[in-house]
């Protein structure tokens, strides 16, 4: 369960029934309502503020929902997109291993802009980018530019776009070694990033 889940969970439950009682025990609007017996007032009153600060808080995450932006990255060998695909760079593939690059951009294209992906890998092997590639390598860093993912957008406001890329990855050394790697993203408020990650093994040594 993501954080934000929990914490919209834990306001619904805890905190706006706390702010409902400080409300109904400074003013109970329900005690003006005649038609409502007295000895229900109490409830009825509590029902009514529950109900309005429910309705300010769905209208609240709406806008900021609007305002948020999602990027993910999803790795897979085949289209059954496994939760972590794993390849292997061995004699029998030359050293050379393959793996297709799934991003998804949605939301605000204001928070979208400028963003970085980056996939910091070791030094055991090395990745093969294609000179129009909308990827970069500085050192052992890969780096996806989302600004140059994003499509020409009149409002620049709300934007959906995905793109698919392959990537190789040519090994430098002949020792046995596996790594678990994650992109990462630049912390920013609003801007949610999803991964799977990918296992990525070299098998064998280098005729």
């Amino acid at each position: 369960m993501r954080p934000s889940s929990i914490i919209k969970i834990l306001i619904k439950a805890i905190v706006l029934p706390f702010i409902a009682m400080f409300m109904l025990n400074k003013w109970n609007l329900c005690d003006y309502v005649i038609f409502i017996p007295e000895d229900y007032r109490f409830e009825a009153g509590l029902a009514l503020y529950m109900a309005i600060l429910e309705a300010i808080a769905e209208l609240a995450e709406y806008f900021i929902a609007k305002a948020n932006a999602t990027i993910t990255c999803t790795f897979y060998t085949d289209e059954r997109h496994d939760t972590r695909p794993s390849i292997q760079m061995s004699e029998n593939s030359m050293g050379v291993a393959s793996v297709w690059c799934h991003i998804i951009l949605n939301g605000d294209y204001k928070k979208l802009l400028g963003t970085e992906v980056c996939l910091d890998i070791p030094q055991w092997f090395s990745a093969q980018l294609d000179a129009n590639s909308n990827i970069t390598q500085e050192a052992y860093q890969i780096k996806w530019n989302v600004s140059t993912l994003l499509p020409e957008h009149d409002n620049k406001k709300k934007v959906h776009t995905e793109t698919r890329m392959k990537l190789s990855f040519i090994r430098n050394e002949a020792t046995d070694a596996s790594i678990v790697l994650e992109p990462t993203v630049k912390k920013k408020i609003g801007l949610e990033f999803e991964t799977n990650g990918i296992m990525i093994q070299n098998v064998g040594g280098i005729n």
